[in-house]
């Protein structure tokens, strides 16, 4: 297996001087973390290591035919830009080596170190494969001065030794020979691949991926070589009556020839275009980092703040209002609680006194009207009574009823004399006092944030720039927009145009097949036409057989893969791949065909992904995983989906380039067993750093120095 170990990057790009980060990490934790926001260069990162490891050749058409003075010159021109300029300010910046000097500070030169730790045959090394240059004004006239450094060192040794075994001229093959660079797209990819393979012609795109892997993944491309050989050296050494098939062979040939230069001459265009997309994204980069700097992004929403002013406003006064509506009810009551309580129960007291005074002002009456009944003459007659007995009565309740007046006589006065409404009235006057005294904090306090909302809305306006000065500079960057969009536009048709040059390129080879095959049956073919068909046909069942072989492991691999990213388990039943096409197949558990179609996009997208893993799989390859910006365009449960069964799994090691929005805090916190190290990018004052860290660590370290 292969590890990373390390990547250096010098005055690179947005990266000013040495900037290090180490990617060890431990078998149970594979995981290495590296977030950053669009623009800080996590693609940046994501280039260099190809760059480092693959030179020109890692730029697909811009670094292709070095050869040639065009695609040469396309790829210093690329280099040259990836020099940091502020070179000054990198030397003032870089860190300090123990002699005082500066660490990978040399003006004007750019480099990328990649480390990586090789197990082979039961013995570990570690390599060092450091791609460093320097580039003349501005990266024009001068040209670019390259070189390719390649160390390496055995376990308890401090330094890498210069690689001695192998001839410098062959450092580069050495290094592919360790990682193919043919399979090495199948494990560094970035989400723009996978969203591209999972597009309108996702079955073209996926079929073109399998294709080219498989050609490194077997080693078909020497096969197809000898093949084509062959036939040139049959067609050459054709007489007699193949000589007409011969000249059909050459004029085919011919027209072959001629296509690949033209796509040739594309592909040095697209890597123009390239380069020139680049230089208008580095333009609207800077741009919108001035626009940022002087507040545009408040300025582009400005009505709408001002609308949330008079929101603010509008708001505030009505808790103002509120506020005043209760200091002109009860409220002020509440101001002296004391004495409303005092006040609460004198009422209380006052009609309890009156009710008993009421009670014993009844109770007299009564006694009276009985005292009166007793003396008359009629009562005592009609009850039986005698003179004697009927006087005693008398006495008993008129003793009774001097009693009750002399306890009522001793009765106080009720202390205010108020009617049962007036106590009523009073009684609701204290509890709304009480009432208002409880909401008095909840509105005071929306009035206070309403106003430190005007105060915060009014301060904002008051910093954000004037149309006058934001103006021209949103302008700018909509007519760069505008000019990426159409160099775009451009790329895509010169692409169009690659795909059918490569379409044409695959009719010409089938007639030049059937031109062979004629030739074969020719009655005028020599014995070497036979023999070369032999070996054309031994070459053919070796490739056959080559592939039949691998396209089965495939077909297991990318079942197996689909089924753990999908969170739909039941959804794929079966794939298949044509050994011919490599146009993938899909079935549901029932035998019936899948249609791609039916399947939403993030589906599509984790389908892309799966068969990019089970490539990585099949090419047999311990290599590490490197994926930049792999969830920007699925949702939320294929983002989880990814996080949980994808990346701990992937390979035994494995470096993601994310965004704060896609692996977020929570999806952090679920991917935390499988980590081993976290970094930040973040770009400032003109240029990029990186540092240990993540961004809701990076949160808490500003909340705790506040």
């Amino acid at each position: 297996p292969l590890i990373l170990t390390g990547i250096v990057l010098t005055d690179y790009g947005l990266y000013r001087g040495r900037n290090e980060i180490d990617l060890t990490c431990a078998s149970d934790r594979p995981v290495v973390l590296v977030g950053g926001l669009n623009g800080a260069g996590k693609t940046t990162l994501f280039e260099a290591v190809r760059l480092c490891l693959y030179g020109s050749a890692a730029l697909g058409g811009r670094g292709r035919r070095r050869g040639r003075a065009g695609g040469r010159r396309a790829y210093e021109e690329f280099l040259a830009r990836r020099v940091h300029r502020p070179a000054a300010t990198a030397t003032a910046t870089a860190p300090a080596t123990a002699d005082g000097g500066l660490r990978g500070a040399v003006p004007g030169r750019s480099s990328v170190a990649v480390t990586f730790g090789f197990f082979q045959g039961g013995r570990e090394s570690e390599y060092r494969v450091e791609r460093s240059w320097s580039a003349g004004a501005e990266g024009k006239g001068g040209g670019v001065d390259e070189r390719l450094e390649v160390g390496r060192r055995s376990p308890g040794e401090t330094e890498f030794a210069p690689l001695d075994a192998v001839e410098r001229p062959h450092w580069q093959q050495f290094i592919e020979g360790i990682i193919p660079r043919g399979i090495m797209q199948l494990f560094f990819f970035d989400g723009e691949k996978v969203a591209r393979m999972a597009g309108g012609d996702g079955d073209e795109a996926e079929g073109e991926a399998v294709r080219e892997a498989f050609g490194a993944l077997l080693g078909l491309e020497a096969v197809e070589q000898l093949q084509a050989d062959l036939e040139v050296n049959l067609a050459r050494n054709l007489t007699g009556g193949g000589a007409a098939l011969r000249a059909e062979y050459e004029r085919i040939k011919g027209e072959r020839d001629e296509n690949d230069s033209g796509t040739t001459r594309l592909r040095e265009r697209l890597a123009q275009k390239a380069t020139e997309i680049d230089a208008v994204r580095a333009q609207i980069e800077g741009a919108e980092a001035r626009i940022s700097r002087l507040g545009g992004g408040f300025a582009a929403r400005r009505e709408e703040a001002r609308a949330e002013l008079a929101a603010a406003r509008s708001e505030h006064e009505a808790s103002c209002q509120r506020l005043r509506d209760m200091c002109a009810g009860a409220l002020p009551f509440s101001l002296v609680p004391a004495r409303l309580a005092r006040l609460r129960g004198a009422v209380r007291e006052d009609q309890e006194a009156q009710r008993r005074r009421a009670g014993q002002a009844m109770l007299r009456a009564g006694m009276d009207r009985i005292a009166s009944r007793l003396d008359a003459d009629g009562f005592r007659s009609g009850a039986g009574l005698g003179v004697d007995e009927s006087e005693r009565a008398a006495r008993l309740v008129a003793r009774a009823a001097a009693d009750e007046a002399d306890g009522a006589d001793r009765m106080p006065e009720p202390p205010m004399g108020l009617s049962e409404s007036q106590a009523s009235g009073l009684v609701r006057a204290m509890d709304e006092a009480d009432r208002a005294a409880k909401g008095l904090a909840e509105h005071a306090d929306a009035a206070a944030a309403s106003a430190e909302r005007i105060a915060g809305i009014e301060s904002s306006l008051a910093r954000a720039p004037r149309d006058d000065e934001i103006g021209p500079l949103v302008s700018g960057v909509g007519r760069l927009h505008a000019e990426e969009g159409r160099l775009r536009a451009e790329s895509d048709h010169i692409e169009s145009r690659i795909s059918s040059g490569a379409a044409l390129r695959q009719h010409l080879n089938a007639k030049m097949r059937d031109v062979m095959s004629r030739i074969y049956k020719s009655e005028g073919s020599e014995r070497g036409v036979e023999l070369t068909r032999r070996v054309q046909g031994a070459l053919e069942e070796y490739a056959g057989r080559l592939r039949a072989r691998k396209v089965s492991t495939l077909e297991r691999h990318l079942l197996e893969s689909a089924r753990t990213l999908l969170h739909k388990g039941d959804l794929i039943g079966g794939v298949s791949v044509d050994p011919a096409t490599f146009r993938v197949s899909l079935s549901r558990p029932g035998g019936a065909e899948l249609r791609r179609d039916e399947l939403s996009e993030g589906e599509k997208q984790m389908l892309a992904t799966a068969l990019l893993w089970a490539l990585a799989r099949t090419s047999g390859r311990a290599l590490p995983f490197m994926i930049d910006t792999p969830l920007a365009r699925l949702d939320r449960s294929h983002r989880d989906g990814m996080v949980e069964r994808f990346l701990p799994a992937a390979s035994h090691q494995v470096i993601v380039l994310s965004t704060d929005e896609e692996i977020n805090s929570r999806r952090r916190a679920r991917l935390e067993p499988h980590l081993s190290r976290t970094y930040l990018i973040e770009y400032e004052g003109g240029a990029t750093r990186c540092r240990a860290g993540y961004f809701e660590e990076e949160e808490a370290e500003k909340v705790a120095a506040v």
